[in-house]
């Protein structure tokens, strides 16, 4: 889910609102993350209020028009009824999204990570960088997320002129797999002590196959 238009505009909407209530962003900003939801938490929240009011407003006022043709105790009770479940449940909807997705992509972090732990391994006793292993690997389609995950690397990288130690600190706080955390975490060890990454990688093979 990416920001567009009407959520940077629900954004200015009710960013004061979102200012005056001090709630803090790092956790919140984080699971979004990891949800793979780009936005941040002010956007992605005032959105969310953005479709309970609107869902609030079609259910009543569709409801509204339905009693009007068909004045009923029964339409009566149908009007606040579905103006009050319609509403709650887009909230809902949209305020276990994140959490969801992130469990999701987890799971699918964790399905793909032996084969991709091979086709890293491959690229190491070809002597290959590390920075250079990410962005091949945020070419290759076939390991689903974690090519994602390889892609937020490679940008940060190539991009925005992060260092790989940095990138990586930066993939593992915002990973939803405790796996290919700890795998990048390995990495993470390896580059900073100065060893090779080759026996890393062939352990991580033997491990994860």
């Amino acid at each position: 889910m990416k920001s567009t238009t009407y959520s940077r505009f629900c954004r200015r909407l009710f960013s004061d609102l979102f200012t005056r209530m001090n709630i803090s962003e790092t956790s919140k900003n984080r699971l979004l993350e990891k949800a793979d939801i780009s936005m941040v938490y002010k956007e992605y929240y005032s959105m969310v209020l953005m479709n309970v009011l609107l869902g609030f407003i079609a259910s009543f006022i569709s409801t509204l028009l339905f009693y009007v043709i068909f004045p009923h105790p029964i339409t009566a009770l149908l009007l606040l009824i579905v103006s009050s479940i319609v509403p709650i449940g887009i909230g809902l909807y949209y305020l276990f999204l994140p959490t969801s997705k992130a469990k999701m992509r987890g799971k699918e972090l964790d399905r793909y990570l032996p084969y991709a732990t091979n086709f890293i391994n491959t690229m190491s006793v070809a002597g290959i960088s590390p920075a250079e292993i990410f962005e091949t690997l945020s070419t290759v389609e076939l390991y689903g997320e974690i090519q994602k995950e390889a892609k937020k690397i490679t940008m940060e990288i190539s991009m925005m002129g992060v260092d790989t130690v940095t990138a990586l600190q930066h993939a593992i706080h915002i990973s939803p797999s405790d796996k290919f955390k700890e795998f990048l975490q390995g990495i993470l060890g390896v580059i900073q002590s100065g060893s090779e990454l080759g026996p890393y990688f062939d352990r991580c093979v033997e491990k994860y196959m």
